[in-house]
């Protein structure tokens, strides 16, 4: 797994987005994952590099992880308030081109008008594997069109949780049964669950 947001606040990462490209392309495309987050898109330079980055690295076969975290103070906005339009504009490309989402109920409702992962799923053309986390710390996905529920109880930290189903999903990727539009069913449903419950495992 790639940490785009890390890899661009390094230090020794070029400003340019030509330079930033050509810089993390090499890792990002031996990477499974490119885990990218809202905050990825707050400088209008970093918002052209990945454009310029998915527009090379997905056609290699890197699958993009969006977890939103949505930090509105990080973009000089007031505390909770609302994505703008901009915002939205810059982050579109991010939900168009993942495979796996992960967000809050507040963030669902705010960046895709709902907090149904499975409404979320269907919405975008890619199909991407949602899991959206509630306020008492449960979790509620839908993964290539099948729907479920962990308990606040097994998930702890999600953090953990969704670095070790990412990590799991390499070895597995047929899992996701969402790779591209119309699929809409998991090869193997009892697979998927023995994962989720494996992440949320090493996650308590």
């Amino acid at each position: 797994m790639f940490d785009c947001y890390q890899a661009l606040r390094s230090p020794s990462t070029p400003r340019s987005p030509a330079g930033i490209t050509e810089a993390l392309l090499p890792e990002i495309s031996n990477s499974f994952w490119l885990l990218v987050t809202s905050n990825a898109v707050i400088d209008a330079q970093d918002t052209q590099a990945l454009r310029m980055i998915l527009a090379r690295a997905l056609p290699r076969g890197v699958s993009v992880a969006l977890d939103v975290t949505w930090q509105p103070q990080r973009w000089s906005l007031p505390e909770r308030s609302a994505p703008t339009a901009e915002v939205l504009r810059r982050f579109r490309p991010l939900s168009q081109a993942a495979q796996l989402i992960r967000c809050t109920r507040g963030e669902a409702e705010a960046f895709f008008g709902s907090d149904d992962p499975v409404r979320v799923h269907e919405t975008l053309a890619q199909r991407p594997a949602v899991l959206i986390s509630g306020p008492a710390g449960g979790l509620d996905w839908c993964i290539g069109g099948r729907r479920g529920r962990l308990d606040p109880s097994m998930l702890q930290d999600h953090a953990v949780f969704l670095a070790r189903l990412l990590d799991n999903l390499c070895t597995q990727p047929q899992l996701l049964g969402s790779a591209g539009p119309g699929i809409d069913a998991v090869a193997d449903p009892d697979g998927l669950a023995e994962q989720l419950l494996i992440a949320a495992g090493c996650a308590s």
